[in-house]
């Protein structure tokens, strides 16, 4: 029965030392890039549960009742992320430089990759995650593009489309927060640790 547990245990800290080692860790609400040597490394992604359907003011201001600090994310941290997550761009345009209008940006990543980051940030429009920029704090096409259209289509997982609509129902806001704080692996491996121990402690009592 040691031998299982000990066993179990094992499995146990090698999948979570494997899942929070990933270059994107998924605590609760926020999604933190953990890429050594990212610029953006350690930076808070909030999900858009904070922002669908609000406009920029108003999704900043629901974030910060519960991060302060909340803030919308710069051209350079979509970078980061899209960087962290495994996506790569099609072209020599990256976010920190093309949302200027006749500019296009494509990205592509493997479907597991595309999915996942969808998946932490959440989808506001059916299978879709549309997420408003506004650079330029307006909605005409002729100046900057608006929104990302975050999905699996045909292989491209995002791409900047000449922004005409303003916000609504099925847009969000990417934001981040630069004091929260990354969940520490070792605390849960400690824990996982002492419920093991004590089982296999009382089950050699119960042999004994």
């Amino acid at each position: 029965m040691k031998r299982i547990l000990l066993s179990a245990l094992c499995v146990f800290v090698i999948s979570f030392s494997s899942a929070t080692h990933a270059t994107i860790i998924e605590s609760g609400d926020l999604n933190f890039i953990s890429d050594v040597g990212n610029p953006s490394d350690g930076l808070a992604f909030l999900d858009m549960t904070f922002s669908t359907g609000m406009t920029s003011a108003a999704a900043l201001a629901n974030a910060q009742l519960t991060y302060a600090d909340a803030r919308l994310a710069t051209p350079d941290e979509f970078d980061d992320l899209f960087l962290a997550a495994g996506v790569a761009y099609t072209g020599t345009s990256t976010a920190s430089d093309a949302f200027a209008a006749g500019n296009f940006l494509g990205l592509t990543a493997p479907d597991a990759a595309g999915t996942a980051l969808k998946a932490a940030l959440g989808t506001t429009s059916g299978l879709i995650t549309l997420i408003w920029t506004d650079p330029d704090g307006s909605s005409v096409s002729t100046t900057t593009r608006d929104y990302l259209e975050l999905g699996i289509t045909g292989g491209a997982v995002a791409h900047q489309i000449s922004g005409v609509i303003p916000p609504h129902g099925q847009f969000g806001w990417l934001l981040v927060s630069d004091a929260a704080v990354v969940p520490e692996p070792s605390t849960g491996i400690l824990v996982a640790l002492g419920v093991l121990g004590l089982g296999i402690r009382r089950r050699g009592s119960l042999g004994g």
